[in-house]
């Protein structure tokens, strides 16, 4: 019989464990070298996962600003992963309603935002083919609008994902002047071709798809990632998967401007109309957030 450990030795050995994974990683991964760690982040939330069941490895150094910066919309994060249209496997743990109850109490608007008024909905259900069921209005559907509270979160977020997994398998942090550019896509994707067409333009770009676990149990269903490394760690793609919810495809270089000349290139290869057009995370040459239409570098000499 396995011995019962009493609180504080759980709390000793979570002690023990945060002070020797920062003793080996001395320097936070998410501000580019510039603060040392005094916390340890999980990256995606540990509230995206069923039962708090996170994968194996994914905790990563940060200062207190990087960690506590994001906790905001971490929670609008965890929330919109569990969304899934066609299995309901977002809510086998129960947590679901109380994510929502804590993102309501952070951005009270968010979740009447979210929905769609009547006519809205009926005119979305008819054109991705959904019909109520006996009893069921239009708008319980459950299909919801993308606020602008979800799209701020899934920039942070996204920015802090890249930096994770270019921090895990790079094993070095990515640079404060680096450029970091993102473009994602909904579930309503799945619901109008069956799959997340932004993969689709570099799904023959190889990389490592690392299978995710947590006590001997996969966790690919809930989160999914496939990650690309130039030789020279210079330039990274990754692309992510949060099970029937949501995709995203992060670009970075750790070079200034480089990444930033081709990012017409990736608009007109990547983005389209129903997903929108990429976003500037982290850039020392273009402004951050949405790209003008237009806007162009002087040294950008690309076709």
């Amino acid at each position: 019989m396995a011995p019962t450990l009493r609180q504080g030795d759980r709390l000793g050995a979570a002690t023990r464990h945060r002070q020797a994974f920062l003793r080996n990683h001395k320097t936070c991964a998410f501000c580019g070298g510039g603060a040392p760690s005094s916390t340890i982040e999980h990256c995606p939330p540990r509230a995206l996962f069923q039962h708090r069941q996170w994968p194996e490895g994914f905790e990563f150094p940060a200062c207190q600003a990087c960690n506590n910066g994001s906790s905001n919309h971490d929670l609008v994060i965890a929330m919109l992963a569990r969304m899934d249209p066609f299995e309901n496997k977002g809510d086998l743990d129960g947590a679901a309603v109380g994510l929502m109850k804590a993102a309501h109490r952070q951005h009270p608007e968010l979740l009447q935002n979210m929905m769609m008024r009547a006519n809205q909905a009926r005119r979305a259900n008819r054109e991705l083919g959904l019909r109520p069921r006996p009893g069921q209005t239009h708008q319980d559907t459950l299909l919801a609008n993308v606020t602008d509270e979800m799209r701020k979160a899934v920039e942070v977020f996204a920015g802090k994902l890249a930096k994770a997994i270019y921090y895990m398998h790079a094993d070095t942090i990515f640079p404060a002047d680096g450029s970091l550019v993102m473009c994602w896509c909904t579930n309503t994707d799945l619901l109008r071709h069956g799959k997340f067409q932004l993969f689709e333009v570099v799904k023959d770009v190889p990389g490592e798809a690392p299978h995710l676990i947590r006590s001997g149990k996969f966790l690919n269903d809930q989160f999914e990632y496939k990650f690309s490394l130039s030789d020279e760690q210079h330039l990274f793609a990754l692309q992510a998967r949060f099970g029937n919810a949501f995709g995203l495809i992060v670009f970075g270089a750790t070079t200034p401007g480089l990444l930033e000349q081709h990012i017409r290139r990736l608009e007109c290869t990547i983005a389209r109309e129903d997903e929108g057009p990429f976003r500037i995370l982290q850039s020392t040459v273009l402004p951050l957030g949405l790209r003008p239409v237009g806007m162009h570098l002087e040294s950008d000499n690309s076709p």
